[in-house]
């Protein structure tokens, strides 16, 4: 493997993926994020964009095409994958700790790692501001705070890839804002390659270096656009003359082609 291919990132090839019955349901679909980078993803209903993301994680294994990551198969050479549903994925049987704990098992097994376990657990759950709430059930908790284990979770991974779909689709105005920020500030913490799913114009120009836009039914290659806005100081983005022109040009996108 060369060295420019050890820090190429996660590279998708001609990802085709069908129904049963034989009908595409996306691609080909290409897209390269350099490692580290964060690029969000943004379409319309039922194009594709939760697909794609369980493609990259594992979970549909009957695509076409390839995904790597730094020169090497995904899921050949197993990358360490952070995935953050829609649906939260806690186990509600456990509390927020064992929630975290459940997963650094896997990846940290044994008595010998237990010390390495509850660190990550502690720096993430205060990371994401819900320290207090490590022995609460999540059927306890609010939305906005069950997101945030889920976040938390996934950070405590340490993961190669971080994939989100649509993570803050459901919660009210406030909270979202503030797990943008608290997701941001995390990933500057320790850079993971993302790749962040939203249905939301301003969360796309918010969290993304580049936005990556999907037409309907997915059969078509994606647009990739620049991001000014991703370098400005969070607090200072949606006020920004940026933000306006971005969330024009988004916006022109995707009545072409919507």
């Amino acid at each position: 493997m060369s060295s420019s291919s050890r820090n190429d990132g996660l590279r998708i090839q001609g990802l085709t993926i069908s129904y049963a019955e034989g009908a595409p349901a996306l691609g080909p679909a290409s897209l390269h994020i350099p490692e580290h980078g964060i690029y969000t993803l943004i379409g319309p209903s039922g194009c594709g964009k939760s697909t794609l993301l369980r493609a990259v994680a594992g979970l549909l294994p009957g695509f076409v095409g390839d995904i790597t990551y730094n020169g090497q198969s995904v899921h050949g050479r197993k990358a360490l994958i952070g995935l953050v549903p829609q649906s939260y994925g806690l186990l509600p049987w456990k509390t927020v700790a064992a929630n975290l704990r459940t997963a650094l098992a896997v990846i940290l097994p044994g008595r010998k790692r237990k010390e390495e376990r509850e660190a990550r657990i502690s720096r993430w759950l205060e990371a994401m501001d819900i320290a207090d709430l490590a022995g609460r059930y999540p059927l306890s908790l609010s939305g906005g705070q069950q997101q945030r284990v889920a976040v938390a979770r996934a950070f405590a991974l340490l993961p190669e890839i971080m994939l989100l779909d649509e993570p803050f689709s459901a919660l009210d105005a406030m909270t979202r804002e503030t797990l943008q920020r608290l997701f941001l500030e995390n990933w500057r913490t320790r850079p993971v390659t993302a790749l962040f799913v939203t249905h939301d114009v301003e969360e796309a120009i918010l969290l993304g270096e580049k936005i990556v836009v999907m037409a309907p039914g997915g059969r078509r290659e994606l647009d990739i656009i620049d991001n000014p806005v991703f370098s400005l100081k969070h607090e200072d983005k949606r006020s920004s003359a940026e933000f306006f022109e971005q969330t024009k040009r988004i916006r022109k996108v995707m009545r072409e082609q919507w």
